[in-house]
């Protein structure tokens, strides 16, 4: 399994937060693939709880995808999101981490 905290830190690179809803977190990025010496194979994304042990959610997507929908989250709740690009070689490269909330439920 990838996990965010072992891949390397890629200056520069930067996830954005498009949307929220109470069970989601839209995100974008920009291809990093001109900062790899071997392009990007695939993509990790990463929605973790703050100040939580649960395993993060996520999701794999292929190298031409820069977006993505992470579902199935709690209300109202904080999470770190983070991309990983995975290169040609396997090594890990991480986006810097954005903070978010997800927005309240409603009735």
């Amino acid at each position: 399994m990838i996990i965010s905290t072992s891949a390397s830190p890629l200056n520069g690179w930067r996830v954005t937060v498009v949307s929220k809803t109470a069970k989601g977190i839209g995100i974008s990025w920009s291809s990093p693939a001109s900062l790899l010496n071997r392009g990007v194979c695939f993509y990790v994304v990463l929605a973790k709880k703050i100040n939580s042990s649960r395993e993060p959610i996520g999701e794999i997507l292929a190298e031409n995808i820069t977006t993505s929908e992470i579902e199935n989250l709690d209300e109202y709740t904080e999470y770190k999101v983070t991309a990983v690009a995975v290169d040609g070689d396997g090594m890990q490269f991480k986006s810097a981490d954005v903070l978010v909330m997800t927005d309240e439920g409603g009735k």
